[in-house]
Formats: C-alpha cells, structure tokens, sequence
C-alpha cells in the first residue's frame, strides 16, 4: 500500500462522531465485512495505553500495554486509575518479565499474563488489585507435568500471551505462545497458581491475543488471517469460529471481555490500526454473532 494511500486511510480512520456522550469512530473501511455496532478511536499515546488486554468488573474496563494498567469507565476513554510502571522492578530483573499480555478479572483482582518475552523461560501470572492496580501477588507457573506414560514434560513451554478466569470455579485456563496452540491449561487460583490439567483442542487456533468467559464458554480473540474470535467448550476442548472480524488490512487483532449495556452482553474487543497510532475499542452484539 502506497504511503498516500495509506495517508488517506489514517485520515478518515480518526473521523469521529459524537454520540451518546460517547466518542465513536466513523470506520469508512470494508464495512461490510465487520458486525460490529459502535466503534471508540484511542489516538496517540491513549492509544498504546490499550494496545494489549483488556478485561471488564461489569462496569469499569481495564486495559494493558506491554508495561502498563489503565482503568476506564465504560466508556474506554475517562480514566478512573492506573499504573505507569505495572512490572515492578524485582520483576524485570531477577526474571526479565517486561510483557503484559491478556487480562480476566476475577473476585476484586486482576489477573494478567507475563512473560520474559522472546526468551519464554518464566511464564508468569500477575494478579493485581482492581482498584490500585498495584502487583499484590505473581506466580511462576509450574512448568511440568506429567504425561500419561508418567514422563515428566513441560506443561507451559513458550510464554503466557494471555489468561482467563472462569468466575464459577476461579480455575485460570491459558495457552502457551505457540502460533498454533494444541491445548489449554489449567491451574487453581485458590491453590497458589497449582497446576490442573490440560484440555486438547479439537483444532489449533492461531495467535490468540486474548479471552474471556461468558455462560461457563471461554471465547477466544485472535490476530489470525481474519482477527476472527473463537467459541470453546472448556469441557470437551471442542471450538468453532463465531465471526470474522476483517480489520482493515495492516491492522492488528488484541484482547476481548465482555461487559452489560442496558441489560444486554456485548462482546468488546481491541484492535489496533495499521500504523499503530490508535486503537479501536469495538462493540458486538452477542445476538448478532452467536
């Protein structure tokens, strides 16, 4: 794409219109494609502020970017808290963790995947207060298990791109980094981050950003081929493509949650546009898209 071309698309991506009280962003690009309803455009510095996780307390939304936590009203914009330096030092340097992926609130605490980035020895689970958004605890997953022939192998072996808390059992559920991951994990939170089990897909999804469960269902966001979001059914392992999102090309599919808007679940996701300038906070309606 032509630096004009891609100019001009940077330039109508920003037009806003005011609505509700709420800002939304006129997208002009391949709006056929899309099924979302609203759209709220973070430019600028806001925008990597929200360039990674996102999760939701059903009223206020918490965002992550590789070092940061921001806290929202629902409105993705009006700041209530945050935390500038969310990895605290010991952190970085006993463990050279200086990435914050996905995110899952559960029981007042915010839970995020963190990893050594590119180096993948300390897959990491930071688990911060809702309201101060200060670390209150972290855990270093255990990273072995045992295979059916009682071979001890790893459980977690690349990373920790993002995590989700089933809010009915507290079990934290993630995958590994791998591009093509197999399976899900499983460890406890209410047993010091203890390690579980191991659910196999019935298909590998590629490059999931983020997840959130909704009904006892774990759906995934991805930044595959199409940023398309996954349904998975953690007690058979069983997923299947709900929709294609088809971001703009250039653009970078990020995390999901879900959150309540006049009595009805909307399923919010997070992307990032093609010069990674501003970020995309898109609504979906839940009836539309299954």
């Amino acid at each position: 794409m032509s630096f004009l071309v891609r100019l001009a698309s940077l330039i109508l991506s920003v037009i806003v219109i005011p609505l509700s009280g709420v800002t939304y962003c006129l997208d002009l690009f391949s709006a056929n494609d899309r099924q979302d309803t609203s759209q709220v455009n973070i430019v600028g510095l806001g925008a990597y502020f929200r360039s990674q996780g996102i999760t939701c307390d059903g009223e206020s939304l918490y965002f992550s970017s590789k070092t940061t936590l921001v806290k929202t009203e629902s409105d993705a914009r009006t700041i209530e808290a945050e935390n500038y330096s969310a990895i605290p030092k010991e952190l970085a340097e006993k463990y050279g963790i200086k990435h914050i992926g996905g995110l899952s609130y559960y029981n007042g605490r915010i839970y995020a995947g963190m990893e050594d980035s590119k180096v993948w020895n300390y897959p990491t689970v930071g688990v911060f207060d809702a309201n101060s958004l200060e670390l209150a605890e972290y855990y270093i997953l255990d990273m072995k298990t045992t295979d059916e022939n009682g071979e001890e192998r790893l459980a977690v072996s690349r990373g920790l791109p993002w995590v989700a808390v089933d809010p009915t059992s507290g079990l934290l559920y993630c995958t590994d980094h791998s591009k093509q991951p197999e399976k899900l994990l499983v460890f406890d939170t209410a047993d010091s981050m203890k390690y579980v089990k191991e659910i196999p897909l019935d298909f590998s999804i590629p490059s999931i950003q983020g997840a959130e469960f909704l009904g006892g269902v774990l759906y995934a966001a991805t930044n595959d081929d199409t940023q398309a979001i996954y349904r998975i059914d953690v007690d058979t392992g069983k997923t299947c493509k709900i929709i294609d999102r088809n971001l703009t090309r250039g653009s970078e599919g990020e995390g999901m949650t879900f959150a309540v808007k006049n009595g009805e679940t909307k399923l919010i996701a997070i992307d990032l546009g093609p010069m990674f300038i501003n970020a995309i906070v898109r609504q979906y309606d839940m009836e539309d898209i299954g």
